[in-house]
């Protein structure tokens, strides 16, 4: 049984769906039914996101094909992805996804 979801082909995140050891081998369900795995190199809570792929300092973390933020240090493959290695991105929602009433 996975451990992890991937949501978007292009996500370098994937989404806990159980708690994870240090040492654990975590099956990745991908959005294509394929499936990969990961070595968590930290402890990760149910949840929790588990980086993928190594993310450098600064590179943009990818979750449901879209930007969630900016790593604010290095995450290691395998590594628990929070709010401690990850700054928001600001969006501006209203523009994206609420109609303007000319458009309607």
């Amino acid at each position: 049984m996975a451990k992890a979801l991937q949501l978007h082909l292009n996500d370098n995140v994937a989404v806990c769906t159980v708690a994870v050891k240090k040492g654990d081998v975590v099956e990745i369900m991908r959005p294509d039914g394929t499936k990969g795995e990961v070595v968590a190199v930290t402890d990760d809570t149910y949840c929790n996101k588990i980086a993928l792929v190594d993310i450098a300092q600064g590179d943009v973390v990818l979750k449901y094909g879209e930007v969630i933020g900016k790593a604010s240090a290095a995450i290691a493959r395998g590594a628990l992805a929070n709010d401690a290695n990850i700054a928001s991105q600001p969006r501006a929602y209203a523009d994206e996804y609420i109609l303007k009433a000319k458009e309607a």
